[in-house]
């Protein structure tokens, strides 16, 4: 399994915290999320893992070196546009996998999710779930009754579970979800986030699978209330095979 980091944003709702880094690098423990992400991917079984940074990329690169990460970092310039153009960014890398683990930086998982994301997936799978209430900002998802995206976004009017930010595409799958991506670039434009691919598999009548996660719990850090509530937790430990 491959896996793709997408780190390239400016993660400006963090206000004076990326006033001079990028948010991959914001610390959380006195680590930083581009750690987290990176030790969770090679948990969840990545063999290859792939960072695309944007926004302070020399601050990116030197991270990486400082730590020794086991990971190939690419630059996406287009750092302003929407997520989506920071996975196409990898695409030459990443297409051919076998397996294809995307995942957003800003995210901690506890460790057993791991099991759960290293799990094979028959079809393209949004992982989820249901122990959150979810705000305006949260990515929604309302299942269908097999169990699959009928709808995601975050203007949802009713849903049942939420976006945790990662998704998996088996190679049985890669075809049809890059052809998705570039019909969605085609008719959206550059500003869309990789959720809208999503959408549009459902739309187009073949819903992405959902994996629970719920019972476990993660963190998200995208303001600045979240990174403190992170931090917290984190040092109450449970959130690292090392803490």
């Amino acid at each position: 399994m491959q896996a793709v980091l997408l780190a390239a944003g400016l993660g400006s709702r963090l206000g004076t915290l990326t006033r001079d880094i990028p948010k991959a690098l914001i610390t959380v423990a006195d680590r930083p999320l581009l750690a987290y992400a990176v030790e969770f991917a090679r948990a969840a079984g990545a063999d290859t893992i792939t960072v695309v940074g944007g926004f302070g990329f020399e601050l990116v690169a030197a991270e990486v070196a400082r730590r020794a990460l086991p990971v190939r970092l690419v630059e996406n310039r287009a750092f302003r546009d929407g997520n989506l153009i920071s996975l196409t960014t990898a695409r030459a890398h990443i297409e051919g996998a076998d397996e294809l683990l995307v995942m957003n930086v800003d995210h901690i998982y506890r460790p057993a999710i791991a099991a759960l994301a290293a799990a094979p997936a028959d079809d393209v799978t949004a992982f989820v779930d249901t122990d959150r209430e979810l705000g305006a900002d949260d990515m929604k998802v309302e299942r269908d009754g097999a169990g699959r995206v009928r709808h995601i976004a975050k203007t949802l009017a009713t849903w049942d579970a939420g976006y945790v930010g990662m998704t998996k595409i088996p190679r049985a799958a890669a075809a049809r979800y890059w052809a998705t991506v570039d019909a969605a670039l085609a008719a959206e434009g550059r500003a869309i986030h990789v959720e809208r691919v999503l959408a549009r598999l459902a739309d187009a009548g073949t819903p992405p699978a959902c994996r629970d996660i719920s019972g476990h719990g993660w963190l998200e850090v995208d303001l600045p209330d979240e990174r403190d509530r992170a931090n917290e937790a984190v040092l109450r430990g449970g959130w690292s095979d090392g803490r």
